[in-house]
Parts: structure tokens; sequence; C-alpha cells
């Protein structure tokens, strides 16, 4: 009896450990989180943006060369709904004491001329990555409001082209969002993030 409780519990260990490391998945509602911004030093909760119909999260950091290669696109994505009730967060996982690109002094050194219409989230410890399941950068979450809780709609890749904007055949993030805000369906709700690998702490 004892040797199939100690099975049932490594099961239940493993299984609960292979969750975390997928993270979040399409239907799941989101933890409340409260991230430091770095553009004004204040903290930001998810619960910050209960006004707010969707909710666009965006883990990147600033020296991948893809995250990089978005920033334009999703400046541009901010602009576009930002009438429509949805709300951006960028998130860096990367935050570092030692790496001088990714401390708090350089994410703030890397938004404050900017217009954006986004704060610039520190995620120190990593945690809220983890939850979310990210392993590489970008990588793209949509959140909706649904009753007392945001629950995740869409999670995965900006588009099908880091290289070329403009050459781009499916606009996955940009689909999700209108989809959302329009209330229809979500045709590809899952997609595969390509870029830089998370490293870990």
């Amino acid at each position: 009896m004892k040797k199939i409780f100690l099975l049932i519990l490594i099961s239940a260990s493993f299984i609960t450990h292979a969750q975390t490391l997928s993270g979040y998945r399409i239907g799941d509602a989101i933890q409340n989180f409260t991230l430091l911004n770095v553009t004004n030093e204040t903290p930001i909760s998810l619960t910050d943006y209960n006004d707010k119909k969707v909710v666009v999260i965006i883990f990147v950091n600033n020296s991948c060369p893809y995250a990089k290669l978005y920033e334009q696109r999703i400046m541009n994505l901010a602009k576009q709904f930002n009438s429509s009730g949805v709300a951006f967060l960028l998130i860096n996982s990367s935050v570092s004491k030692t790496d001088k690109q990714e401390t708090i002094e350089a994410m703030r050194k890397k938004v404050q001329n900017d217009q954006s219409l986004y704060p610039y989230l520190a995620d120190s410890t990593q945690r809220l990555a983890i939850d979310f399941g990210v392993t590489r950068l970008p990588d793209a979450f949509v959140l909706k409001k649904m009753e007392n809780s945001f629950r995740l709609v869409y999670k995965g890749s900006i588009d099908d082209n880091p290289q070329s904007a403009k050459d781009v055949t499916y606009f996955f993030l940009s689909d999700a969002i209108t989809a959302m805000i329009t209330n229809k369906s979500i045709k590809v709700s899952e997609s595969r993030p390509v870029g830089c690998l998370l490293k870990q702490f």
C-alpha cells in the first residue's frame, strides 16, 4: 500500500512539474502579478488593467536580435489597438546585475526617450516567465477579460517572419487581438515562438 501511495505521489509531482514547464494553457485564468515598471519606477499589476478588454503581454529583452527586429512592429500594434481597449505590456525576464545590457538601468535607458504606449516591466526572478512557460524571445500572449479574470486566448509568435515585416504572411498576434475585440473566434490560438533562448537563472 505504501509503495502504491509513493508511486501516486511521484506521478503527481511529475505531472505538476510538466504543467509548470509548459506554463499557462489556452483558456487558463491568469493569476495576478506585480512587476516594476522601469520607465517610472512604480509597480504595475495585472489587476490595474481590469478596465481593459484585452491585455497583450510580450516577453522581450534588450539584447536579443529577434526582439530588436520586432520593436517597431510591436509599437505599431500598440498604436493600432490603443483606442480599442487593448493594453500592451513588455516584460524583460533576462534582468541581470552582471550583464550590463540587461540591468534595470539599461532597461530604463532603452525606453527613456521612447514614446511607446506601454510600460517596460522587470521580471527579475523569472517567476512570470516560468508561469507563462516562456523559452524563447519574443513570446506573445493575449489575455481576454472574461467576467472576473483574464484568460489566455493566444500564445506564441507575433507573426511568421522575424526578418522582414513586409514579407509576413500570417499576422498571428494582430489577428488574435482583432478577433477578441470583435467577439469572433481565433483561427490560430497557438504558434511556436521563434527567437532567442531565454537563459534560465
